[in-house]
């Protein structure tokens, strides 16, 4: 099941329009459309992970550099 990249509600494919459509919002994409803009957004999920991840090991690291 097919996620919406705008609100997370589910993404309904329309036989007739050949569309992705979301039950919540209403927004329409066609298949390549709805690809992309999941890679974008797993793209800056992972960004800020990465971004987390150094923040924290840069806080136990200057923790321990303390004792």
């Amino acid at each position: 099941m097919r996620t919406c990249p705008e609100c997370g509600g589910v993404m309904v494919y329309e036989r007739s329009s050949k569309l992705y459509s979301c039950t919540s919002c209403g927004t329409a994409m066609n298949s390549q459309e709805l690809l992309e803009a999941s890679e974008r957004a797993r793209s800056e999920r992972d960004k800020v992970e990465r971004a987390k991840r150094w923040k924290d090991d840069y806080l136990a690291w200057w923790l321990s550099s303390k004792e």
